[in-house]
């Protein structure tokens, strides 16, 4: 898991940052999948417009560690292929990929699956969930801060409306999204149709035929491989991804 660049612990950007949706897409427009290429886009030729040396210096390092920017890493460059081949799908490619590297985003994932699409959703929600997975972790400011950053990504993701009232909404998924979240499922041990009912589904608002439907029809782009017979389920994702994309580190991880 480490080695496709999932982080198991620790803390993350939303300490101090959202998913930087805007950011992330900047800079793989640009169309740079290479560390120093990204680095001097982003620090030197100042693509993201940061007013300071010190901004974008900042930024940059929220960029790696959220997004596993780097050319080596596995999980980056899957995000980077899909991301050219699936303008809509982004906003939930970006969150699948924050999700995967920031263990306290993770945290705040109970109350989306808890919510009812139209209910409100409070910062204290989000709060409290921190705090039951991270017990005396946090001071009341930064807990509020913290809470109120994964309400931004959730937002920037579409899963919730609103400036002030947060609104639970329904999201969309792709066919390439649904892949991206089959592969993450499968690099974090399910298999399956376990991967239908995993997390990373769950989380893109669909359930286990309607998942199973996207994935196949992201087959016919080569992105997994479906197999049934009778009641077993056969989903195969790394090797046909790995081929699908040019990315030869998806079979080995």
């Amino acid at each position: 898991m480490a080695a496709f660049g999932l982080r198991l612990a620790g803390g993350g950007a939303h300490q101090s940052k959202t998913m930087m949706f805007q950011e992330i897409d900047a800079v793989l427009a640009s169309g740079f999948t290479d560390l120093a290429d990204i680095k001097r886009s982003v620090i030197e030729e100042n693509i993201l417009g940061k007013a300071t040396a010190n901004n974008r210096a900042l930024t940059y390092r929220h960029l790696v560690s959220l997004y596993a920017v780097s050319h080596g890493v596995p999980l980056f460059q899957a995000l980077a292929a899909l991301w050219k081949v699936d303008a809509p799908g982004r906003r939930l490619l970006a969150l699948l990929a924050a999700l995967a590297r920031d263990p306290l985003l993770r945290d705040t994932v109970p109350p989306i699956l808890g919510a009812t699409i139209g209910e409100p959703l409070p910062r204290e929600l989000f709060e409290a969930a921190l705090l039951k997975a991270n017990p005396e972790r946090f001071s009341d400011k930064m807990l509020r801060s913290l809470a109120q950053n994964c309400a931004s990504t959730w937002t920037q993701s579409r899963h919730l409306e609103g400036k002030v009232r947060k609104i639970r909404r329904r999201v969309t998924a792709s066919p390439q999204v649904a892949a991206f979240a089959a592969l993450l499922a499968t690099v974090s041990g399910f298999g399956g149709p376990a991967i239908l009912n995993s997390l990373w589904m769950r989380v893109l608002d669909l359930s286990p035929d309607r998942a199973l439907d996207l994935l196949r029809q992201a087959e016919g782009q080569g992105l997994v491989r479906v197999r049934s017979a009778g009641d077993v389920t056969e989903i195969s994702v790394r090797q046909p991804m790995a081929i699908a994309l040019g990315i030869g580190q998806l079979e080995h991880v």
